[in-house]
């Protein structure tokens, strides 16, 4: 009996960690990063020899939260905005997951 509580717990606990789960794909070229995410997380965004850790967060309907190296910014779908020596847009937020297009500021 313990053996099965034991497992239903961590069933319970797996299938908790695939709906919290994030996941993300870039690519960059030309001096353009894109980047597709889901949920909030930090991104390596590498343009030329720039190189920055790009925080995605506080993911709302209407905005996203996007830092670096102490510097940040809000944004609402098509804004943009200088971040660390990047030029961060939001094209698009549905639910937790954002679209970005990075590039040199």
């Amino acid at each position: 009996m313990r053996a099965r509580v034991v497992l239903v717990v961590l069933s319970a606990l797996l299938a908790l960690g695939a709906c919290t789960g994030t996941s993300r794909s870039s690519s960059c070229s030309g001096g353009v990063c894109s980047i597709s995410l889901s949920g909030e997380q930090t991104v390596e965004v590498e343009i030329g020899s720039l190189e920055r850790d790009l925080r995605v967060s506080a993911i709302t309907p209407t905005a996203v939260t996007v830092s670096a190296r102490g510097d940040s910014a809000t944004l609402a779908p098509g804004g943009s905005a200088p971040v660390a020596g990047l030029l961060v847009r939001v094209d698009a937020i549905e639910g937790r997951d954002v679209e970005l297009n990075v590039t040199r500021a």
